[in-house]
């Protein structure tokens, strides 16, 4: 025994106090696998969830990037065939088909810092699966062997055109694949179009034509 400041103190009692200081500096190996497990759940948890958020964003930023380039496709298309406008009397030189369209409209060129309108031939339709229009401007519009090429719109997509016309009988609004009328403009042209990305979107437009009867 060991002479206190109040008594003696049994040695059995001084050993106890010292492990149990001893146990408070440390860590069982027990302890250490369960922080450690602690731990990479909390990680593994933390990384799905930044993971999870960065592929929402790509196909978000994806998806934007895709509506973005249909609406430009739309929009051109659009502003071209409500510029439409027939060659003559008894004929129009708009041909319609389910993957093609060709018309005669006028469009925007740009002479010394100015905007001036110029006639042109102009024509969409794919190559393969390439978004392609061809446009004949002046002269040249009506030079069916002209060494004027289509320019490239977009890939890795597909289009198809049908027209609308007014059935005088009824009154009524119909449709049709093909326009093939040499003498009259369709009322209206609906564009299906679909963009192939790692998702595919498909778009719809009805476009009405001003000079239609």
């Amino acid at each position: 025994m060991i002479k206190g400041t109040k008594g003696f103190t049994p040695l059995e009692t001084i050993g106890k106090q010292i492990r149990d200081k001893v146990s408070l500096t440390g860590f069982t190996l027990v302890e250490l696998l369960i922080t450690s497990s602690i731990f990479v759940v909390i990680m593994l948890t933390i990384y799905s969830a930044f993971h999870t958020g960065i592929f929402s964003y790509r196909n978000i930023q994806d998806s934007i990037d895709t509506h973005q380039a249909a609406g430009q496709i739309l929009e051109r298309i659009n502003l071209d065939l409500r510029n439409c406008f027939v060659y003559s009397a008894d004929e129009t030189r708009f041909e319609g088909k389910n993957k093609q369209i060709s018309f005669l409209a006028l469009v925007d060129s740009y002479q010394e810092d100015k905007t001036v309108q110029d006639y042109a031939f102009i024509s969409y339709g794919l190559e393969g699966d390439k978004l392609m229009r061809l446009c004949r401007k002046n002269l040249e519009a009506l030079n069916d062997k002209s060494e004027i090429k289509p320019e490239e719109m977009a890939d890795n997509v597909d289009i198809v055109f049908s027209y609308f016309y007014i059935d005088r009988a009824d009154n009524s609004l119909k449709e049709k694949e093909i326009w093939n009328d040499p003498k009259n403009l369709p009322t209206a042209v609906k564009i299906n179009l679909t963009l192939k990305g790692k998702t595919e979107l498909n778009f719809e437009r009805i476009i009405y034509l001003p000079l239609a009867n």
